[in-house]
């Protein structure tokens, strides 16, 4: 089974699933699954999207030292939305509860991540606790947390890791060095691979010569422009000078030392200062990248100011936006070191890069290059942490992109940092690849689900990188196959918007041989997401003919580029996305982020409204899992994403995925005792299906491709209503009366914004083709239960059949088999889920 990042080890995972398979009661009537099933509560799920204390106290870990992180306030929460930047903690880690004689202390660190630590040994069991310090108060220690090193435990000493910072100081440094810089140029004859990207990196630098804004290089940043593609077009043909040796590309000298003359708060400024964007805190990763490489040809004045340029833009971003903020008086809840938002977290990746190049004359320097990499080592992904990426496949494989070009410039410049001994890569490289599995066309978890091109190019780019960092096989396989993907959507290339750091990739490792994966399952219990194929998700020509399931029900809830859609789901079928939310997923449009959007349950027509906030405890959790040789089951908590205002009391959604085929879906709704019955809306979102139609009231046949679809709800006649809209009809809550078909002033004002800054494609996205079933129960109930079944098929096939028994059981008979299931103990059936246990 796929390694759990939860408190319980592998190890303990590995067992739970044998216990669950083999202790589910074998009666007369078949499988019984109940509490055996159950999943034990994790503390790191409370205030979740706040840095939190881990390891969690009685977590194994497989990583020594482990990982190291602890809220920047005891309390977590910054109830005022900032505090003052004052606090200095001392952490302690030893093999006993009193901390006698620790075998790690470091002490009035302001780094609520210090991950500059030594191996432990001597001891399985270790006990850790932080000191909060501000100003003359005592020290406040927290709890006592303890830790497990796994039996096969992966040393990975980051003791000497300010010793190494220290030795830094020849030229250049980033991706190559003059001991490998023939080496380097001698890939793109001698190494198939770095051929392709040295290719790129020339074709770009000769579109960029053709360029009228290269020829007319602004004198001035006061234009509402995204100066970045300037800057980056200047390093590559910094780098094809490098490759070819030619002097057409030599122009980049002059325009990036006029970049670099430009005095803060213009529009090249860092995001933030000004009336910028996030893209110009790339300048300082570009502008880095060529002082670096070309540190001997720069005259020692035009090394100042480009020094100078470099400097101011890493004290912003360090002090002014990501980690603190007011020139470093204040911490914010947005910081990376509280509850990372987006662009604080895409700053601090972008600026490192920059910070490396001059870390041994710079001061501001030397303290970006070490706060980004404990974080970096420490946190790695500030939206998931150990094993998800919250924002699912678009945003969040597009903000890998941001983490994976820091860690191959730091790693090729200090190969004695060993990143890629951090599983956490090839970690969120698995969630990506499980999420949408290789022919999957939509996602319902975040903006830009419904752009494959898009999310799959960024997916490229991230499994290469991770295949060559950790030895990856399934992320090469990934990478292939991804490609082949593209190939038949008309789409080739190396797909890298930094082919220069792929491209040296093969001096410092080899490329390893794909391997698809062993285990078609994926749980991600900590951060809430379960993913079910039958084939593995990463073999191309095998998902052709797969049927796949993608579930969330995450304590982070929808925030950001993610979505308020606790216990949905998309459905991928024969090479078909059958089933998904979030209409066009596009970031100006707000009814994706509408529960209403998704394939979940509305409460009298209300969403998910307690996902909103920052502040909120808990939205949802996986609370329950087992798997047998012909079944998944699982069970997702998501009352809390409603807020105690919808006065729900239990929504729990059990699944199950039977002989690889289809699945069972069974909800369980109630209101809180002392409120109104409620009517619960059950939906179900088609994307471009060629065709649909209801059979009766409960049943919908319908085809997407060639693959056809058979939704049937199990129920008494008379028991559910249902209404279908087409498009844009669907956008409009007939219930609260809410329609998204109006644009709201911010959307307006947004795509307003984004069109000053001369971006032509900023518009309001239309109405996506899909379509948008509900079913609802006709009279209100203080308690109500549905039973659906989700079964595709091939032309081929002899249609399913699906028969009722009773409101909690159901008979289906596909593929010369009879598989009875139910809900309900006192149904007879072939497996039985205990709900009353779970």
């Amino acid at each position: 089974m796929k390694r759990q990042r939860t408190p319980i080890s592998r190890a303990t995972v590995l067992q739970l699933a044998i216990v669950t398979f083999l202790c589910a009661t074998a009666a007369s009537s078949g499988i019984e699954i109940g509490s055996e099933s159950l999943l034990p509560e994790d503390p790191r799920q409370q205030y979740s999207r706040y840095v939190r204390f881990r390891p969690g106290d009685d977590q194994v870990v497989s990583i020594n030292p482990p990982r190291m992180s602890w809220p920047y306030l005891p309390e977590i929460v910054f109830e005022q939305g900032a505090v003052p930047a004052t606090q200095l903690f001392t952490l302690q880690i030893a093999d006993n509860p009193r901390f006698e004689n620790p075998a790690f202390e470091v002490r009035d660190t302001p780094y609520n991540f210090f991950n500059f630590l030594p191996p432990l040994r001597g001891a399985d069991i270790w006990y850790w606790r932080v000191g909060y310090k501000s100003g003359d108060a005592p020290l406040n220690w927290s709890d006592t947390r303890k830790f497990t090193l796994s039996q096969d435990a992966d040393e990975w000493d980051r003791g000497d890791f300010g010793e190494l910072l220290d030795r830094i100081h020849d030229h250049p440094r980033i991706l190559f060095n003059r001991g490998n810089r023939q080496a380097m140029i001698e890939l793109q004859e001698k190494d198939e691979f770095s051929r392709a990207y040295a290719m790129e990196i020339i074709h770009k630098a000769d579109a960029a010569l053709a360029s009228r804004e290269y020829r007319n290089f602004p004198a001035n940043d006061d234009r509402k422009i995204n100066y970045m593609p300037l800057s980056e077009a200047l390093v590559h043909m910094g780098f094809a000078f490098i490759l070819t040796g030619d002097e057409k590309y030599n122009g980049f000298r002059e325009r990036a030392l006029k970049m670099a003359s430009w005095p803060p708060g213009g529009k090249s400024s860092p995001e933030g200062k000004g009336q910028s964007l996030k893209w110009q805190t790339h300048i300082t990763e570009h502008l880095g990248m060529l002082y670096d490489w070309f540190y001997d040809e720069w005259t020692p004045q035009e090394r100042a100011a480009l020094k100078n340029s470099i400097e101011w833009r890493l004290d912003w971003t360090l002090n002014d936006f990501a980690w603190k903020q007011e020139a470093g008086k204040l911490v914010k809840s947005g910081s990376i070191a509280a509850s990372a938002g987006s662009h604080p977290y895409q700053n601090i990746m972008a600026i490192l890069p920059g910070a490396l190049a001059i870390c041994d004359e710079s001061a501001i320097a030397r303290e970006v290059l070490e706060c980004g990499l404990h974080y970096l080592v420490g946190i790695t992904n500030g939206h998931g942490e150990d094993e998800a990426w919250h924002d699912g496949p678009g945003y969040g494989n597009g903000k890998m992109k941001w983490l994976t070009n820091a860690s191959w410039c730091l790693q090729s410049a200090v190969p004695g940092l060993q990143l890629g001994k951090n599983p956490a890569y090839s970690d969120y490289m698995d969630f990506f690849a499980r999420i949408t599995p290789i022919g999957a066309e939509h996602s319902s978890f975040g903006n830009r689900g419904v752009n494959e091109l898009d999310w799959a190019s960024s997916r490229i780019m991230n499994s290469i990188r991770v295949a060559f960092l950790r030895s990856d096989r399934t992320a090469i396989k990934n990478w292939l196959d991804t490609r082949a993907r593209m190939k038949d959507l008309g789409k080739t290339g190396v797909f890298s918007d930094s082919p220069y750091i792929d491209y040296v990739m093969p001096l410092y490792a080899a490329i390893p041989q794909p391997e698809s994966e062993r285990d078609t399952v994926g749980l991600f219990a900590s951060e809430g997401w379960i993913t079910v194929s039958s084939a593995p998700p990463s073999d191309y020509e095998k998902q052709k003919h797969a049927v796949s399931m993608s579930f969330a029900c995450r304590p982070r809830g929808g925030f950001s580029h993610s979505f308020r859609n606790e216990n949905a789901f998309d459905i991928h079928a024969c090479g078909e996305t059958i089933a998904a939310g979030g209409g066009s997923t596009s970031n100006q449009s707000n009814f994706a982020n509408d529960s209403m959007s998704h394939n979940t349950v509305l409460v009298n027509g209300r969403e998910q409204a307690a996902s909103g906030g920052r502040n909120y405890p808990f939205c949802g959790r996986i609370k329950a899992f087992s798997r047998g040789n012909h079944y998944v089951y699982w069970a997702g908590d998501a009352t809390a994403a409603y807020g105690k205002e919808s006065g729900l009391e239990d929504f729990t959604r059990h699944v199950l995925f039977v002989d690889d085929a289809y699945f069972v879906v069974f909800d369980e709704l109630q209101m809180r005792e002392g409120q109104a019955p409620a009517t619960f809306q059950w939906l179900y979102h088609v994307p471009a299906p060629d065709s649909l139609e209801f059979a009766d009231n409960e049943t919908v046949h319908y085809r997407v491709g060639g693959t056809r679809v058979i939704l049937k709800h199990i129920a008494e006649p008379g028991y559910i209503q249902s209404e279908h809209y087409s498009k844009g009809e669907g956008m409009v809550n007939r219930i609260t009366g809410k329609d998204y078909r109006i644009p709201s002033e911010d959307q307006l004002g947004e795509v307003a914004r984004k069109m000053s800054f001369g971006n032509s494609s900023a518009a309001l996205p239309p109405a996506a083709d899909v379509e948008h079933l509900w079913f609802s129960n006709r009279q209100p109930a203080a308690r109500v239960t549905f039973l659906a079944v989700i079964t595709p098929y091939l032309e081929n096939d002899t249609e399913p059949s699906i028969k009722r028994h009773g409101n909690a059981g159901v008979e289906i008979r596909f593929r010369g088999k009879t598989t009875r299931i139910s809900f309900d103990r006192d149904i007879q059936a072939d497996i039985t889920i205990r709900t009353d246990q779970i």
